[in-house]
């Protein structure tokens, strides 16, 4: 066991050490919150070990472990929706985090497990998913009040969702098929993106049967989201609102987030066999990636508010670290090692 730890620790020497350009200085940082699920370091170690304990079993039955250790939120949300709900030993806490002085703050009113997914255009509330009953449903916290609301119900899940043009929301829904619908009807699920309200109106926006991790544009006029597919390759595609233009790829990857200029969407794409950042524009030009990596595997990525900066989790040896580097690749640092952190929103 004690070598594991100092195999972990060795490891983020050398990530460190691969950081490209003179680190971020912490008044570079801008002080919004970050929302975030906290693992508190002695939780987070021993998460680390169950899943390398898994990771050994899985090699063991010739099961490619590395490919599906990080579940991002899509298959997170749809595993537990479908297979039954996951061991909460490990679920963490929805807290927010003050990028400057570190301090986290857990979401009280929020149940273990909830995953944020999105500020409102105003910062004021924040958009995360938790359990209602028997399926996973949206809600919102406003950070003033510190009051949770539910924003939607059952039967269907919504596991995920981001606000949309005109005050909507647009959210993946998700469900078992009906026998009638021909050739998913041997799929255990199908999800699909579209946009809901006023009132219980839905506006299919995707025609799934695997379409996840709904990504809003900050003016309201687009979503990116997530396809995927059984052989595991994901693309992301984009959506424009009132466009005669039907939905198009954009890029092989996933868990796309927007600049916040909205020209921009950051995601994790996995080259060879090593996720890691990259930024595309909105109308599929400007392809590369942020940074040459630091050797760590790289999910989850969001931009700052003033775009300067991202943050994501660095991963190695099972642990869950944020960095954050600049927006053009440079300057990657430790933003929190105290526990891990997943599933950031800034």
């Amino acid at each position: 066991m004690r070598s594991a730890r100092v195999a972990i620790a060795i490891g983020w020497v050398l990530v460190a050490l691969g950081c490209q350009g003179p680190g971020v200085a912490r008044k570079e940082i801008p002080e919004d919150p970050i929302a975030f699920i906290f693992h508190p370091e002695d939780e987070a170690r021993r998460r680390a070990e169950a899943r390398a304990t898994r990771g050994a079993a899985e090699s063991r039955r010739g099961l490619d472990h590395s490919a599906v250790v990080h579940l991002n939120t899509f298959r997170d949300y749809l595993a537990k929706a479908f297979g039954g709900r996951a061991n909460d030993e490990f679920a963490g806490r929805l807290s927010l985090l003050d990028p400057r002085s570190r301090q986290v703050t857990p979401i009280e009113s929020a149940r273990a497990g909830a995953i944020p997914l999105a500020w409102s255009p105003g910062r004021d509330r924040l958009l995360f998913a938790q359990w209602d009953q028997q399926t996973l449903q949206l809600f919102e916290f406003e950070r003033d009040s510190q009051i949770v609301s539910q924003l939607t119900r059952g039967p269907d899940h919504h596991p995920q969702g981001c606000y949309g043009p005109g005050g909507r929301l647009v959210a993946a829904v998700a469900r078992r098929p009906k026998p009638e619908e021909g050739g998913v009807s041997r799929a255990k699920l199908v999800s699909q993106i579209a946009a809901l309200g006023p009132g219980d109106a839905v506006e299919p926006i995707s025609a799934g049967p695997m379409d996840g991790e709904p990504a809003c544009s900050p003016d309201g006029a687009a979503v990116a989201y997530v396809r995927l597919f059984p052989d595991r390759r994901s693309e992301i595609w984009i959506h424009t609102f009132g466009g005669a233009e039907p939905a198009r790829v954009l890029a092989q990857g996933r868990e796309p987030s927007f600049s916040p200029d909205g020209e921009w969407i950051v995601y994790s794409r996995t080259v060879g066999k090593t996720p890691a950042l990259w930024r595309i524009r909105r109308d599929g030009t400007g392809r590369t990636r942020i940074g040459r990596g630091s050797g760590a595997e790289e999910y989850g990525p969001a931009v700052s508010p003033d775009g300067s900066l991202v943050v994501y989790e660095s991963v190695s040896g099972n642990r869950y670290r944020l960095f954050v580097r600049r927006f053009d690749g440079s300057g990657d640092t430790v933003l929190f090692a105290d526990g891990d952190g997943n599933h950031v929103v800034w």
